[in-house]
């Protein structure tokens, strides 16, 4: 499996790269380059018929319309042509010579433009074998197709690829890891960790979901166990350089773990250092180093290692990832001269707009931010954060009834550690339509809050408060 993941891009912040100048591993929030690649293999396609065969059959099939139609009068002529043209519009194509290969259509599809003749839409996936279908064909088909929807960004489809590829082979962890690759890159982090603990139980000798699992395990799940978190965070990064001594990433990684468990002394230091040391140009490496040496007071050596950031994040991945360390200093302004960039090369990646949104929302651009973050929810229409950060922009802007709708939309793809913090998106919504005068909308918005949140006194109480 060494081969499916020896290319990957290093410059992604936590999630993965490692490669060309830096190597990906894994969890790049987004790379659109291939971060996750699969074995080649020979692609085999059906022949196509040739224009002079199709204008032939065309011919043919006029002359013996023509035929069936002599002797009848000009209104049956008329009517017996329109049904005969029909026919041919909609009839199902000649079956193939013996020899020619059969175009077996499986699992999932991607809608949009339709099949006309024997001619097949672009996005439609089309997996093609002998007469039986070979399964190994099939199975590296659709990982290449679940790869190509992820780097086009077009989620649904990518996890619909990944999802039928799992089926072919439990065994093999690339559709595991892809699926773990695409719910990061919409921050689904409870559905990503539980993806990369199926990569390592699959295959538990490679590195890279384990600095996968490490980075998703320092993101900021709402109704979870942190500290325990933050300490299996360091304890896969520890694991991922038993596996690969000489992995920038898996450093960083460690060094991110025991930063976010408070431990901010020279092994957390000399942790983003020895990235430093193994890959001289790992932007990433230098922003954290930055951030833990403003913690520490020194900051004349913390803005040089915040400067060398910047100047080495010149690919996307790493410009976000750089920005969201910056974010997580309040450093908005810089955050969002970098996320502008990135979007300007990559316009539909979800965590810039994610985070340009929130950096905007913050400033208080609340014009620029809303159309941002409506983006954001139109390219991954199945992430809870987006539907909660633009719900809380309606709210803040005094558009109530837009802020009930977005979050409702948001009860469709909330996972159970995300009921609370919905609920209390819900509870600001309430809290609006009191201050509005407005009971009985209060009292519907507080009523869903409680439903999510059950136990929330404060919930409880202005519920039972807005009804008289």
């Amino acid at each position: 499996m060494n081969n499916y993941f020896s290319s990957y891009k290093f410059g992604l912040l936590i999630c993965c790269l490692l490669l060309s100048p830096v190597i990906a591993f894994g969890q790049d929030l987004g790379s659109s380059s291939g971060m996750f690649r699969t074995s080649k293999t020979k692609k085999t396609s059906t022949k196509k018929r040739s224009s002079a065969t199709k204008k032939k059959r065309k011919k043919k099939s006029r002359k013996k319309a023509v035929k069936r139609n002599r002797g009848s009068n000009k209104v049956a002529k008329k009517r017996r042509s329109s049904t005969s043209k029909r026919r041919r519009r909609y009839s199902k194509p000649k079956t193939r010579r013996s020899g020619q290969k059969t175009a077996v259509r499986t699992g999932f599809q991607s809608t949009g433009k339709k099949r006309t003749g024997n001619s097949i839409a672009k996005n439609r996936l089309i997996l093609y074998g002998g007469n039986s279908a070979d399964p190994s064909a099939t199975l590296e088909k659709a990982i290449e197709t679940g790869n190509a929807a992820r780097n086009r960004r077009d989620y649904v489809e990518s996890e619909k690829a990944y999802r039928f590829a799992r089926t072919l082979n439990s065994k093999d962890s690339r559709p595991v890891y892809g699926l773990g690759n695409i719910f990061s890159d919409q921050q689904r982090w409870e559905e990503a960790e539980n993806s990369y603990r199926q990569a390592i139980e699959i295959e538990p000798k490679s590195p890279s979901p384990y600095i996968a699992l490490s980075f998703v395990l320092t993101q900021p799940v709402v109704g979870s166990n942190l500290g325990k978190r933050y300490i299996e965070a360091e304890k896969m990064a520890r694991q991922a350089i038993v596996l690969s001594p000489k992995n920038p990433v898996a450093f960083d990684q460690l060094g991110v773990a025991m930063e976010l468990r408070g431990i901010i002394s020279d092994q957390t230091l000399n942790s983003y250092r020895k990235a430093i040391e193994l890959e001289p140009t790992f932007a990433l490496a230098y922003a954290h180093l930055g951030r833990a040496l403003r913690r520490n007071g020194l900051t004349k050596e913390s803005s040089a290692a915040y400067r060398k950031a910047i100047d080495l994040a010149t690919d996307v991945p790493t410009m976000i990832l750089v920005a969201d360390v910056f974010q997580s200093q309040q450093k908005y302004i810089e955050s969002e001269q970098l996320l502008r960039n990135a979007l300007r090369f990559d316009p539909k990646n979800p965590t810039a707009l994610f985070l340009l949104g929130r950096a905007l929302t913050i400033r208080k651009s609340f014009v620029e931010a809303e159309k941002v973050l409506q983006k954001s929810v139109e390219v991954s229409p199945n992430s809870f954060v987006s539907y909660a950060l633009l719900g809380s922009l309606y709210s803040r802007r005094g558009y109530l009834t837009k802020a009930e709708s977005t979050l409702r939309r948001a009860l469709k793809v909330i996972t159970k550690n995300e009921r609370k913090r919905l609920a209390q998106e819900f509870e600001e919504v309430g809290d609006g339509f009191i201050r509005a005068n407005r009971k009985i909308d209060a009292a519907r918005v507080y009523k869903q809050a409680q439903t999510l949140d059950p136990d929330k006194k404060s919930v409880n109480r202005k519920l039972t408060l807005s009804k008289k």
